[in-house]
């Protein structure tokens, strides 16, 4: 199975602001995680009468799992035709086996004259909401960044950087990758910041 790999990038620019005469210095250290793709993501149509349900249309999918969470939008193609679309993201390791099981209802769907037709294509891939979660930014690496270039800025003041006073975590922030269509656009990065104020020394 394709492992994700998390890949911290290095120190962003990050802003520095000073008060050398009250002898704090105070630091804002960024770094991004940028998440591997780990799920492939599906659009399902499926054409329906207008007279037809979303409970109707739930189970024709039902061998998918597919529930209301995963319905994307219903418009009509025609005036007696209702399209209901979906998306499924499934593991990269299920792919074959979920192209085999959309293959085959496919056919079901046909030869049981439901009166529905299903077309299914691949959209892109994602990085799962597990995933996301079990990632975390890492405070003692972003203090050891904010050390750094408190260094430097203390080096050039003829002063020595102390201890830490406050600290002051942004929340991590991950913009959406869901395009105005409803389409999965390319992950962006994670965003973790950190303020650190340091004591100075003379």
């Amino acid at each position: 199975m394709r492992k994700a790999w998390l890949l911290m990038l290095p120190l962003a620019v990050a802003p520095v602001f000073g008060q050398l005469e009250s002898n704090t210095l105070t630091i804002s250290a960024t770094r991004q995680i940028n998440l591997q793709p780990d799920q492939v993501v599906f659009y399902l149509s499926v054409g329906s009468s207008t007279s037809a349900s979303l409970d109707q249309i739930l189970t024709a999918l039902s061998a998918l799992n597919i529930t209301s969470t995963n319905l994307t939008g219903v418009y009509n193609s025609t005036p007696q035709i209702l399209q209901w679309t979906f998306t499924l993201a499934v593991p990269f390791g299920n792919l074959a086996a979920t192209i085999g099981s959309l293959t085959a209802l496919q056919g079901a769907i046909t030869q049981n004259n439901s009166g529905l037709a299903l077309l299914f294509s691949v959209t892109g891939t994602r990085v799962s909401a597990q995933l996301q979660q079990s990632q975390s930014c890492s405070t003692s690496d972003l203090l050891a960044d904010a050390k750094v270039q408190a260094q430097k800025v203390a080096i050039a003041a003829g002063l020595v950087v102390g201890p830490v006073l406050t600290l002051s975590e942004a929340p991590a922030t991950q913009p959406s990758a869901v395009d105005f269509a409803g389409f999965l656009a390319a992950t962006p990065p994670q965003t973790c910041s950190l303020v650190v104020q340091f004591q100075l020394q003379s």
